[in-house]
């Protein structure tokens, strides 16, 4: 059943106006009635680790020398900075 539209021809207003009331009917059933349940998938955990392996722990681990070098790299400025503080503290 298709609806009928119920657009004026005098009212300009850029959208056309629409049936909100559309119901559908019953008679359309599914043609898939006779389909089997699929298997359950594994969880997305199990899944993952299993897919991943050994590749996973080498990731985490170049990802953790990343992150630490990167923290070092960016202390070190900070560390100096401190001790230039101190001392100026000191001299004054």
């Amino acid at each position: 059943m298709k609806p009928t539209p119920k657009i004026s021809h005098k009212q300009h207003t850029g959208f056309p106006l629409t049936d909100y009331n559309f119901q559908a009917t019953d008679d359309a059933k599914s043609s898939g009635t006779n389909v089997y349940p699929g298997k359950k998938s594994p969880g997305f955990h199990r899944l993952s680790s299993e897919f991943f392996g050994a590749e996973a722990y080498r990731d985490y681990v170049t990802n953790f020398l990343v992150f630490t070098v990167l923290g070092l790299i960016t202390a070190w400025p900070i560390m100096s900075m401190v001790v230039a503080v101190t001392r100026l503290l000191r001299n004054s």
